[in-house]
């Protein structure tokens, strides 16, 4: 599918407004196959913005559940598309995220399934958060 129509429809399908640093912010997220924090937006948008129009452009990807949290780092939180929203993926609310040890980015990995996580009574799980560490397969192939 053509990017920008993808963007389009993607910002149709959850309400939102086709602002242009919501489709630019929404373009990295499709250019990239890991996990964006702000600051690596800031640096790589071409519009200028400043970082509180970036943060809630980001928030309200999040709220509309276009984002998630994929991971937290000295950068800040790192944001990842949710994976539902690719064509040739099927949608996989609870996932593994890897964080490379090397180039600190953030992957997703849903083709890792969680194991089921039995609670005491009373107790209900809504999230789980599953990370993996090591280095990923780009910095595997420099090596």
């Amino acid at each position: 599918m053509n990017p920008n129509r993808q963007i389009i429809e993607l910002l149709d399908s959850h309400g939102l407004r086709k602002t242009p640093i919501r489709r630019e912010i929404l373009k990295l997220f499709l250019e990239h196959d890991f996990a964006l924090s702000a600051g690596d937006i800031l640096s790589k948008i071409t519009v200028q913005h400043d970082r509180v129009t970036i943060y809630r452009a980001l928030t309200s990807f999040e709220e509309h559940g276009l984002l998630h949290r994929a991971s937290k780092d000295g950068q800040g939180i790192k944001y990842a598309l949710d994976t539902s929203h690719y064509p040739d993926k099927t949608d996989h609310k609870m996932h593994v995220h890897f964080v490379c040890d090397e180039c600190h980015h953030t992957y997703c990995l849903d083709t890792i399934e969680i194991p089921e996580v039995k609670v005491s009574p009373g107790f209900s799980v809504n999230k789980v958060n599953y990370t993996l560490g090591g280095i990923c397969k780009e910095c595997n192939s420099d090596q």
